[in-house]
């Protein structure tokens, strides 16, 4: 049963209308189309979203126990890429489709030596009826499939039903899309067709066919629409020309409305101010922590718990550079590692932007931080000042 299908067909055409948005719920199906291409990134406060959070995937670095793998997944994970833009690709595919894949090359040790992006149209997932096996079919060329083990692919995804396949979030969107493209669409047919709007021209004393209404319809808005629209309307006595009124209060909620803006920031899980929406229910601060806590480290666990799977060592994102640019947030951060011996001097100014110092490179710890086990191991580290004696003992 195939629950991902790329494209061998060149007249698919996944980006048409809303078919993707149909298509996307047909993951058990053998349609090829079922993937979502760069068309829905027409839609602006889609691409924003997508834009937002696959910026902060791919600029906050990856951090582990590994050195090699880290600088394939953050400097060179291939000849074609760099480390922001592999996994900036793969954020997009992932919040467009639900799903993206990377192929791991991997040394006679089993050591990978380098990462391959796969585009969503190349890839097939498959899994047995019978036996419940995955299996990964990358279609390289129209004539040449060739089968992926699953250990040698990170497959990430985040809404999914079966843990096998992702479902793309855009699906929740396909109403909210379409109120918001009819709403542009009637904004640009209104100023398209000039300030006049729908316009009645009467022609006294004849009696025209519908080919002559049609052909002079025709004729009059190619003169008076478009780079014509605001010319000078030349009349002879046989014509009269009026408009019809036009309703401006239903243009100003189309510009102003801004429902469906703020169901794609809920969908995606982004703070609504992200796509140019006032929200007077929390500060930016308060909005940007929310989204750290509460969506973008959703996101970075979609790419960490795979990497964890796949590759040898243990791997987590770096989210310092969220906060670097509140200058506070990051002051107080840094004091707090210090004083806890986390960090030492040096690192601590090096996350407020300081130059390093001498003897700054050593843990420092409270000494009033002890082991409870080492009070009674040590009596020099009990109190001995006299017990303040109680009520009764003073009777």
């Amino acid at each position: 049963m195939s629950f991902f299908m790329g494209s061998n067909k060149s007249d698919i055409e996944p980006d048409k209308d809303t078919a993707f948005l149909d298509a996307l719920v047909s993951m058990s199906s053998d349609d090829s189309s079922v993937y979502v291409g760069a068309g829905a990134l027409r839609n602006a406060d889609v691409f924003t979203a997508i834009r937002v959070i696959a910026s902060d995937i791919a600029s906050n670095p990856i951090q582990g126990t590994n050195d090699k793998t880290i600088k394939l997944l953050n400097e060179n994970p291939n000849s074609l890429m760099n480390g922001f833009n592999f996994k900036f690709a793969l954020a997009v595919n992932l919040l467009l489709n639900g799903n993206s894949f990377a192929e791991i090359i991997r040394d006679s040790n089993g050591r990978p030596t380098q990462l391959n992006f796969i585009k969503n149209s190349q890839m097939t997932v498959k899994q047995d009826d019978q036996s419940g096996i995955v299996t990964y079919n990358y279609q390289q060329t129209r004539s040449k499939v060739r089968q992926i083990a699953p250990v040698n692919i990170l497959h990430f995804k985040y809404f999914t039903q079966d843990g096998i396949v992702g479902i793309s979030p855009l699906y929740a969107l396909k109403d909210q899309i379409q109120v918001q493209k009819s709403g542009n669409r009637l904004l640009n047919s209104f100023f398209k067709n000039g300030i006049n709007g729908t316009s009645i021209l009467k022609i006294h004393k004849s009696d025209l066919s519908e080919a002559s209404k049609a052909n002079l319809q025709a004729q009059f808005e190619k003169a008076n629409s478009g780079s014509n629209s605001l010319k000078t309307v030349i009349l002879d006595d046989s014509m009269d020309l009026s408009n019809l009124e036009v309703n401006t209060d239903v243009l100003k909620f189309i510009n102003s409305n801004d429902w469906s803006s703020r169901q794609i920031a809920e969908a995606f899980g982004i703070p609504i101010e992200r796509l140019g929406v006032e929200n007077s229910h929390s500060s930016n601060e308060q909005s940007n922590v929310l989204y750290l806590q509460n969506s973008l480290s959703n996101y970075f666990a979609v790419f960490t718990s795979e990497i964890n799977s796949k590759l040898a060592g243990t791997y987590t994102f770096n989210t310092d550079k969220l906060f670097s640019a509140d200058p506070e947030t990051n002051q107080d951060l840094a004091i707090k590692g210090y004083q806890a011996g986390l960090l030492t001097v040096n690192e601590a100014r090096g996350k407020i932007g300081l130059a390093p110092v001498d003897n700054g490179d050593q843990l420092l710890i409270n000494t009033d931080y002890i082991p409870l086990n080492d009070m009674a191991k040590n009596k020099n580290l009990v109190s001995t000042a006299p017990i303040a004696p109680t009520e009764e003992g003073t009777n």
